[in-house]
């Protein structure tokens, strides 16, 4: 049994990515979030109606997947290109609202932009079937660019300036 056990963190930790395999079709390129709201962990509604920005990356995670704290650094260089390249970037954590356990990390890791909470509605209409999943949408909040796992800022950023 031992054996088995292992296998599958490595194959895991091989993908760098949290999710089971799923029925469900994965996120489609052209899918809108025009009328996405979501709360964050002062609940605040956030309305991506709101965002001036040309594009918006959303990244799909949840904390009981170690992937987010992996991902976290290059997340962080990524955020900080926001204005640069005229992007907002939402995280959007499939936890639930489960926000007394989420504020603790989100401070001790000093996580510079938003992470708001799905109560599934997003996840589950966009498809999301592994975190994270990371989603770029253009002016008229449609999706143009979906990866399931973290696809690198290099890929994120070559997507944004070559959209």
């Amino acid at each position: 049994m031992r054996p088995v056990i292992i296998m599958i963190v490595l194959f895991i930790l091989t993908l760098n990515i949290c999710g089971e395999e799923k029925k469900t079709p994965p996120p489609r390129v052209g899918s809108s979030m025009a009328d996405a709201a979501f709360f964050d962990l002062d609940a605040n509604r956030r309305q991506m109606a709101d965002v001036k920005t040309e594009y918006v990356v959303v990244i799909f995670w949840a904390f009981w997947c170690d992937t987010w704290e992996k991902a976290l650094p290059y997340i962080k260089e990524l955020s900080a290109k926001q204005k640069e390249l005229n992007f907002t970037l939402w995280t959007v954590s499939i936890d639930g609202q489960r926000t007394e356990e989420i504020r603790p990390l989100v401070k001790k890791k000093e996580i510079p932009f938003p992470v708001l909470l799905d109560d599934t509605t997003w996840s589950q209409k966009l498809g999301i079937r592994r975190v994270p999943t990371v989603i770029i949408l253009n002016k008229e909040r449609k999706s143009f660019y979906i990866r399931e796992g973290y696809p690198g800022n290099f890929s994120i950023e070559k997507a944004v300036k070559g959209n």
